[in-house]
């Protein structure tokens, strides 16, 4: 884990990159993380395993389906399956 201010940014053993805050946690690819949370640093070995994004199947760039599809590749018949980008307020609150 690396503390940036109020902000916790794990490593899973699956890749996925967790970032955790006061009341939300969201986990992404890494090439995700990048884009949209610049500047802040993630551990460069796992320093976690199971996460949301592995075995939930849900994360920001991860179909609201749970079907673990990415966002705008999902062929289900669920209203968050027909999304074509990423929400950009999407977070799991606790």
């Amino acid at each position: 884990m690396i503390q940036n201010g109020e902000i916790d940014v794990y490593r899973c053993e699956c890749g996925a990159i967790t970032v955790e805050g006061d009341d939300f946690s969201n986990s992404m690819t890494e090439k995700i993380f990048r884009k949209e949370f610049p500047g802040l640093k993630a551990p460069k070995k796992a320093d976690w395993c199971n996460c949301n994004h592995c075995v939930n199947h849900w994360g920001i760039d991860l179909c609201g389906c749970g079907s673990g599809k990415p966002v705008g590749k999902c062929e289900g018949d669920f209203q968050e399956c027909k999304l074509e980008q990423i929400p950009r307020h999407k977070a799991f609150r606790y």
